[in-house]
């Protein structure tokens, strides 16, 4: 773990704590942001391996700029590196100051041509810093976290869904005892259109214009747009969202981005995040040329009439920017496998989790390509990891089992979509990488702890011995 002058000794746990200044940036598709921490990290516990987020306090958050785009609809970096350097300076810190970091790139942010260029420029040691353009189940995760739905779920025994509302779309998350159960994401966004001062439309994505379609409605950029039509179309698309939890069919081909999760049954409670939460809880009063003020309005209507139980968020806006990058060092057990032509070390490959049971090769092949099918476009062909959950080890035939249910996963995928990496909770690492090596010969590393938040570096052999260094970085979140 990364250690500062200032770690110090928890009352009543006998072990040493650090603290770590983070910073998360997030570069959306309507505003940009962010917000330094101060992470206390430790051990809860003296049997808990794994450090841990103990306490997480806000020292400084920036001002809320609407994310600037050019005249080909790039990302413009000078106003966010601004944005980012005014807010150093009044929070009183340095670049060397901090210990670690997340630069996100969300939303329709995240489909600009630079949006990977963007994130990287922000980190001045990519080893230091998380940065990930994020498709839409990463920024649902986020949100999820972020918004405190998973706390509050997991903490209660609860059903909770969040709703988060932002500028180019809506991700919802089914949280049930702090595990999310789905995900889906929408093209439904308050910054969908917007106009200038003379109710000129300056902006109109393509999930705009199909709204404006179905009403009947033909706008382009320039017109003079009735004021009327906003609230119109602010009405139309909080009914659509409502209706489409309710497992009614979409009214237009386009609107999912991702699978739907079909009829949200019962749930517990729902929360808001993202920008148009702020309006819906009344930390916001002012209005951006957008449909912000009146989307909310509509959606808190909507979620009343059907009897949900709104719950007020622990973040709004900022659900996704308080995600920063915690880093924890841990050792791999030494059943590992590196083949000879291994590259390593390997750096910030982002987790993907494939739940299995000690079960046969056809099963493990389904529940891997399951989880490789679910991987946001914008991250395919971006070098990951998959991370496998199971049970307690049942037994070498089992191992055999799970590695001929991977060979039939991956081996219709070019070689560029495959993992970098395989990790796995037990000690079956050099079973699989052996069984595994004549047709790919991934390093395969064990007895590790990862979630579907953590992004991983794997050292090199240490000297001497049969195991790998790993650092894992975990988005971390207010608890």
């Amino acid at each position: 773990m990364i250690t500062h002058d200032h770690g110090h000794d928890h009352e009543g746990s006998g072990t040493i704590h650090t603290h770590l200044t983070s910073v998360g940036i997030d570069i959306g598709s309507s505003t940009s942001h962010l917000m330094f921490s101060q992470l206390l990290i430790g051990y809860p516990a003296f049997q808990r391996r794994r450090p841990e987020v103990l306490e997480r306090r806000v020292i400084a958050r920036s001002p809320i700029l609407l994310t600037p785009f050019s005249g080909d609809w790039n990302i413009e970096a000078e106003p966010l590196r601004r944005l980012i350097e005014s807010t150093f300076e009044s929070a009183g810190l340095k670049r060397n100051d901090i210990d670690t970091g997340a630069v996100i790139v969300t939303g329709e942010a995240a489909r600009r041509d630079n949006a990977g260029k963007i994130a990287g420029m922000f980190s001045d040691e990519a080893g230091r810093f998380v940065c990930a353009t994020a498709g839409p189940r990463l920024e649902a995760i986020l949100a999820a976290h972020g918004s405190g739905a998973v706390a509050r779920s997991r903490e209660l025994g609860l059903k909770v869904l969040n709703v988060d509302l932002g500028g180019g779309t809506t991700k919802i998350s089914l949280i049930d005892s702090g595990l999310i159960q789905g995900i889906t994401a929408l093209n439904i966004g308050a910054r969908l259109v917007a106009c200038d001062e003379r109710d000129r439309m300056i902006r109109l994505e393509s999930g705009g214009k199909r709204f404006l379609s179905e009403m009947g409605l033909r706008c382009q950029l320039g017109d003079r747009v009735d004021p009327g039509v906003f609230s119109s179309l602010a009405s139309r698309m909080a009914k659509v969202l409502f209706d489409l939890l309710d497992g009614e069919p979409p009214p237009f081909d386009g609107l999912f981005i991702t699978e739907p999760m079909g009829n949200i049954r019962r749930v517990d409670e729902l929360i808001f995040s993202g920008g148009v939460s702020e309006y819906i809880y009344g930390r916001q009063q002012s209005a951006f040329g957008d449909l912000g003020p009146l989307f909310g309005t509509e959606a808190r209507r909507q979620a009343e009439r059907r009897g949900y139980r709104i719950i007020d968020s622990s973040e709004g806006i900022r659900a996704t920017v308080i995600g920063a990058s915690q880093y924890s060092t841990q050792l791999s057990g030494e059943t590992i496998f590196v083949p000879e032509a291994a590259l390593l070390p390997l750096r910030n490959l982002r987790v993907f989790l494939v739940k299995v049971s000690w079960e046969p090769a056809v099963a493990i092949r389904k529940a891997v390509t399951g989880a490789l099918e679910a991987l946001d476009p914008e991250v395919k062909g971006v070098p990951f990891a998959l991370f496998f959950s199971s049970p307690p080890f049942l037994g070498y035939a089992a191992a055999q089992e799970l590695a001929h249910g991977i060979r039939a996963a991956l081996t219709p995928m070019p070689k560029g979509d495959r993992p970098r990496l395989l990790v796995f909770e037990h000690n079956v690492g050099r079973v699989v990488g052996e069984i595994l090596a004549p047709d790919f010969g991934i390093p395969c590393i064990d007895e590790i702890s990862l979630s579907e938040l953590d992004f991983i570096d794997v050292g090199e052999v240490v000297s001497g011995e049969s195991f790998v260094p790993v650092v894992v970085k975990s988005l971390a979140f207010g608890i």
